[in-house]
């Protein structure tokens, strides 16, 4: 199956009834709009016996723009906890000096904010792999292609 196939059994409701993409899916999902040609490997017939036959399909483009988005993200959920904003729980907290509810705030603060930090840290780090991996693709696929050409010669 297709992965637009897929993706129109999953999501029906961003398509029309032609099947084409609605102007809404278009706006909230715009990778969707023109999917970059894959690297493929793999699912030959003349594949070697015990081959599975399974095909590995990658979309360098579809990589990066994902990793840019979770890097982006990443950025802003760490930035976000430089807020200021956030002092105002503290001074909330301070103001309730002698009550247990006080030191509960911030407690859930603190870890909050910790995890928020650590989530953005992870997206940037997923967001570098992922840029990492569509460069790795298409790298090895250059040079693939050159030795296949060189071969050819």
């Amino acid at each position: 199956m297709a992965d637009r196939d897929l993706n129109r059994e999953l999501n029906p409701w961003m398509y029309d009834s032609s099947g084409n993409l609605t102007p809404e899916a278009l706006k909230q999902f715009p990778d969707l709009a023109g999917t970059p040609a894959p690297i493929t490997t793999g699912g030959s017939a003349t594949a070697p016996a015990g081959a599975s036959g399974q095909q590995l399909v990658v979309h360098p483009d579809a990589l990066r723009t994902a990793g840019q988005n979770a890097s982006q993200l990443g950025s802003k959920m760490t930035a976000d906890c430089q807020n200021p904003a956030g002092n105002a729980m503290f001074a909330a907290a301070t103001a309730m000096t002698g009550w247990a509810i006080g030191g509960a705030i911030t407690t859930a603060h603190q870890t909050w904010e910790l995890q928020f930090l650590t989530l953005g840290g992870n997206l940037i780090n997923i967001g570098q792999s992922l840029q990492d991996n569509a460069n790795g693709y298409t790298g090895t696929e250059n040079a693939n292609r050159g030795h296949l050409r060189a071969l050819g010669s």
